[in-house]
């Protein structure tokens, strides 16, 4: 099973990445005169993996929490809660 990333979650994600790329970033340029390749590869992957959490981000539709008061409780047996029948007291139900 698959669990789901909410909006909120490739946003963390993708500022993570962005700092990530953002500090190799730095490395690299205080390392210019000495050329490093792997430096420069990971920060090209790094810069492509938070543009891709980015465009997650803003292509996941946005799901708010629904109410729990907007739909009426739903009971396994019984769909009445109350019965409430005006010609039939209550206490006569019960003797009968």
């Amino acid at each position: 099973m698959k669990k789901e990333i909410p909006k909120k979650g490739y946003r963390v994600l993708a500022i993570i990445w962005t700092l990530a790329a953002a500090s190799i970033a730095v490395a690299f340029v205080r390392r210019l005169a000495e050329f490093n390749l792997f430096l420069l590869l990971l920060l090209v992957l790094s810069i492509l993996t938070a543009a891709n959490f980015w465009k997650t981000y803003k292509r996941t539709p946005d799901k708010t929490a629904a109410d729990p008061f907007d739909t009426p409780p739903k009971f396994a047996d019984n769909p009445v809660l109350f019965d409430d029948d005006p010609n039939q007291d209550s206490e006569e139900k019960n003797h009968e």
